[in-house]
């Protein structure tokens, strides 16, 4: 019997190793970071590009953030 290949699976991983080369962290790391997103975002369905363009501009404002407190 053939198992249905759940698609948020796929997206979530994609998310994650996406996010790992376009950040330069590790895999890991990406992972927590992801997994705390969808903890408070709480979807049922994930939306990759929008999860992921959120994310990047989350971190984007933290890094000039952090570069204009210097």
């Amino acid at each position: 019997m053939l198992k249905k290949i759940d698609s948020n699976k796929i997206s979530y991983v994609k998310l994650i190793i996406d996010l790992s080369d376009e950040i330069g962290i590790p895999i890991e790391e990406t992972k927590h970071l992801v997994d705390t997103v969808m903890v408070f975002a709480n979807t049922k369905k994930i939306n990759y590009k929008e999860l992921k363009e959120e994310i990047l501009t989350y971190l984007v404002i933290n890094m000039f953030s952090l570069i204009c407190k210097l």
